[in-house]
């Protein structure tokens, strides 16, 4: 995985002139391992996720502050044509969940899941929605990028069938976000 440090987006003041470019090179290689340590061990992180967690426009703070990661591979900057290496990973993303602890309690049932096995599930960092790194098989891949879509097809399908829920009671946006591109970022949070 390719690590990059904030922001994703360009910070800009109040006339829409930009203070702070958006990063699009990578800072490091890292490991799922790495991005655990850094979420369960890095204090000024933690007191970012939380300042997420607090500021009025999430979306913005969570842009502005907190580093990423590319889980599905390395890449030499932030485009789908930039890849290196795929990873083997691919991201399942659930979103607008009704509370942190409804949040939690996903992660927690996504991580013991015996089909999924995903190598590191963490709640989002709005504290409303879970990211799960789940691997796939690489092997005997002739498209490698092809594989990797076919694989995220597949472990967002399966979570949906798997604890969707009743889709005519389910609000707008809750559940597997399946809007994104395989080689998605995934910005940090805190446990």
């Amino acid at each position: 995985m390719s690590l990059f440090q904030n922001p994703i987006a360009p910070q800009r003041d109040p006339q829409g002139r930009i203070l702070k470019a958006a990063t699009l090179t990578p800072a490091m290689e890292v490991t799922p391992a790495d991005v655990y340590q850094l979420i369960t061990c890095n204090e000024p992180l933690h007191l970012a996720t939380l300042q997420v967690r607090n500021a009025a426009d999430i979306r913005a703070a969570k842009a502005s502050l907190l580093p990423y990661v590319t889980p599905c591979g390395v890449f030499t900057r932030r485009n789908c044509r930039s890849l290196l290496k795929t990873s083997g990973l691919v991201v399942v993303d659930i979103d607008h969940l009704d509370s942190l602890q409804e949040a939690e309690q996903m992660r927690r049932t996504l991580f013991d899941d015996p089909f999924l096995c995903p190598v590191l599930c963490f709640v989002s960092p709005g504290g409303r929605g879970v990211k799960a790194f789940v691997p796939y098989r690489q092997e005997h891949a002739a498209d490698a990028a092809q594989n990797a879509a076919e694989s995220m097809y597949w472990a967002m399908n399966y979570v949906e069938m798997a604890y969707g829920g009743d889709t005519q009671d389910k609000p707008t946006g809750k559940g597997v976000d399946t809007s994104g591109q395989g080689h998605r970022a995934c910005l940090f949070p805190v446990p």
